[in-house]
């Protein structure tokens, strides 16, 4: 699964147009488009590879990198490549992001390919039972709605149902559509004004939205979602210790990638990442952190070190009950 991975994540993109956009490039260069292209800690993996372990891809010339493949070079789909889109296309949530038309077109497609996989394949041992339902109308329309908005910077116009079923409407700039792994559901990121000098971000579950209208009202950019954030976050962060075993590290940073973080290389299969965090994600990433087992190993902060063990505790405490 590892050519998998390398396919179909945001390395085999970011190399794909070295590949295609610069014949040549320098390392510095390539250095800066990893860094806005992918993860924070993908320079660790990636650049090694592509400079000095050599995947191939590039040779040295008068200080600049390469590419070793010509320009008409071009990689048509394989049937792994295919059998997999169409895994890709049997997952319910692939429809908030296409329209019916399109959906109808990438069938006629691939109707006689065979999925790589199909959803009841997957057993989720560590997800909450109450999941969005993506294959709701008014849930599609929704998500649908929002993305337009994020993209053209629109206010939009929220009709919304909090957990004691109080209805409330409110005017937000969508800033951030975000997924949950442990929830399987969506929420979204707005602020009411992004003329505000501290504006707070709101945190909204999609599937409690009754209602959405996008306004007139634009704004010239959006505000800076992650800087806002970042006022929230307890003043330590947690700090874990991943053993690169198993494919733990990239593991890791998908799981941890909606988390702000910093990773630095410790020993040849340690690392060290800072993940930050405020008291809304305490929970989340508690699970998260716990779903790796001995692959990580939590070193700090107090807090967060103590509400693991207090967790640990009630969860030993509750099988110890039912044998």
């Amino acid at each position: 699964m590892e050519l998998f991975s390398e396919v179909y994540n945001c390395y085999f993109q970011v190399i794909s147009a070295f590949l295609q956009k610069d014949r040549r490039i320098s390392e510095r260069e390539m250095r800066f488009h990893i860094n806005d292209s992918c993860f924070r800690e993908s320079i660790l993996y990636l650049l090694p590879r592509l400079t000095k372990q050599s995947w191939g891809f590039f040779e040295k010339k008068d200080g600049f990198l390469c590419s070793k493949l010509s320009e008409q070079f071009y990689t048509p789909l394989t049937d792994l490549q295919k059998s997999y889109l169409k895994a890709v296309l049997l997952d319910d949530k692939i429809r908030l992001f296409l329209s019916n038309t399109e959906i109808a077109d990438i069938n006629a497609v691939f109707s006689n390919i065979r999925p790589l996989y199909t959803p009841e394949d997957f057993y989720y041992y560590d997800r909450f039972a109450d999941r969005d339902d993506y294959g709701n109308p008014d849930y599609r329309k929704h998500f649908q709605t929002l993305m337009a908005a994020i993209l053209d910077r629109t206010y939009v116009d929220i009709l919304y149902e909090s957990r004691f079923g109080h209805r409330v409407r409110h005017i937000y700039l969508p800033c951030r559509l975000e997924y949950s792994i442990k929830n399987d559901c969506f929420r979204l990121l707005a602020v009411e004004s992004h003329r505000q000098r501290n504006p707070r971000v709101e945190i909204l579950n999609l599937s409690r939205i009754q209602a959405v209208t996008l306004t007139s009202k634009t704004a010239g950019k959006l505000p800076d979602i992650n800087r806002i954030l970042s006022r929230s976050y307890h003043r330590e962060p947690a700090r874990i210790l991943i053993k690169d075993r198993r494919n733990a590290l990239e593991r890791a940073m998908l799981q941890f990638a909606n988390y702000e973080k910093s990773t630095r290389r410790i020993d040849a299969d340690t690392y060290e990442c800072l993940i930050y965090y405020n008291k809304k994600m305490e929970t989340e990433l508690l699970i998260e952190v716990l779903s790796f087992g001995p692959m990580i190993q939590v070193v700090g902060n107090k807090d967060f070190l103590r509400l693991l063990k207090e967790r640990l505790a009630r969860q030993k405490a509750m099988l110890e009950e039912i044998s």
